[in-house]
């Protein structure tokens, strides 16, 4: 999409150096490609950034020789193209009066860790969130691209979703449901699309199958698109012909839930309080022993990222947060339902970004 507005990394890189202030970091590395293209803007499948207090690095090979340098354009990243000797050799002088080195512990393997080590003379310390805490808060720019993205999911689901009534596979409606986000603009799928009928729809992250859809089956649709990085999810649950009473009835526990738990997002609401909400609701219809996962996550450059929606989690909401809200009920052998939505913290609450109807009837 060439209307998108600019992302203003310029403000990360100054961020970045409050936040290893903060902590007590004299130098950072990551050759994560999501803390990369954060950061610098830059998409190449192999790239070192180091961070120091005077120099902010970007290495890459010959193959990213002129992508690098138009990517990070305007955020006072130096590139330097060579091979693995000549980045060592960068790197080296770059940390020669440097006492720490920071990496992202989650995001490092153990033998990159190592040779690391072995190659310089800083102590390797942790630091596990520190990126991920400054990528939790949104730029406006940012949420016009997750807007963008749930506005595509929203828009392929209308076109296809009738067609749910003419006994499609599983497989074959994921598969028009995906051609149709991509045949709109999206420039990835967010994630494997979760179709799942019947009692396929007990299994929270179930795989389309070739079992057919059929009168009497509710429908579990998990999807989002891709708008240059940024991602959505949504998931809807339809009822296909004549269904039971009881199956209606979670249909709509669960949809309350939802809403529940969405009236409950604002700046300063502890994360656990939202999955509280959804979970008491379906304690009140017996049915909260069938909610067997948190109730969202945030979301961004990556499907999942924080914060984290559960009743585990220590984070508090704040304004411009993207993150979803998802209660579920897993029957074995009956079915299941989950409503999902990707919403924006707001200063007084919350918008939706995905607004497609939540009517279930097929």
């Amino acid at each position: 999409m060439n209307d998108l507005p600019k992302l203003q990394r310029g403000a990360r890189a100054a961020a970045l150096r409050a936040a290893m202030a903060d902590a007590c970091i004299d130098s950072f590395l990551t050759s994560d490609g999501i803390s990369l293209r954060w950061l610098s803007g830059f998409t190449g499948s192999a790239g070192t950034l180091l961070v120091t207090d005077g120099n902010m690095q970007l290495l890459t090979d010959s193959r990213y020789g002129e992508q690098a340098p138009k990517e990070t354009a305007g955020t006072g990243i130096d590139v330097c193209i060579g091979d693995r000797k000549k980045h060592q050799e960068v790197i080296e002088d770059l940390l020669s009066e440097t006492r720490s080195l920071a990496v992202e512990s989650d995001r490092i393997t153990w033998g990159e860790a190592e040779a690391l080590r072995a190659s310089v003379a800083a102590e390797l310390v942790p630091a596990k969130d520190l990126l991920a805490d400054l990528r939790k808060v949104k730029e406006p720019e940012e949420v016009v691209r997750l807007q963008a993205a749930a506005t595509i999911a929203d828009q392929a689901l209308a076109v296809v979703r009738a067609d749910l009534a003419s006994e499609p596979t599983e497989k074959e409606f994921a598969r028009a449901l995906d051609r149709t986000m991509l045949e709109l603009g999206a420039e990835a799928l967010s994630f494997d699309t979760i179709c799942a009928s019947g009692p396929n729809a007990a299994l929270p992250h179930a795989r389309p199958s070739d079992r057919t859809i059929r009168s009497g089956d509710l429908v579990i649709l998990d999807f989002g698109a891709v708008i240059d990085g940024y991602h959505s999810d949504m998931t809807r649950t339809f009822a296909i012909g004549d269904v039971d009473q009881d199956l209606w009835d979670i249909i709509q526990a669960v949809t309350d839930a939802q809403n529940s738990g969405c009236d409950k997002v604002e700046p300063g609401v502890r994360a656990s309080d939202i999955d509280d909400a959804c979970r008491s609701h379906l304690a009140n219809h017996n049915l909260s022993q069938y909610f067997v996962h948190g109730t969202g996550h945030g979301v961004g450059l990556e499907i999942h990222e924080g914060p984290w929606l559960n009743s585990q989690s220590d984070d508090i909401l704040e304004k411009s947060q993207v993150v979803t809200v998802e209660p579920g009920v897993y029957r074995p052998g009956v079915g299941g339902v989950r409503i999902e939505d990707t919403v924006l913290v707001t200063s007084s609450g919350f918008r939706r970004l995905t607004t497609a109807p939540k009517n279930p009837i097929i």
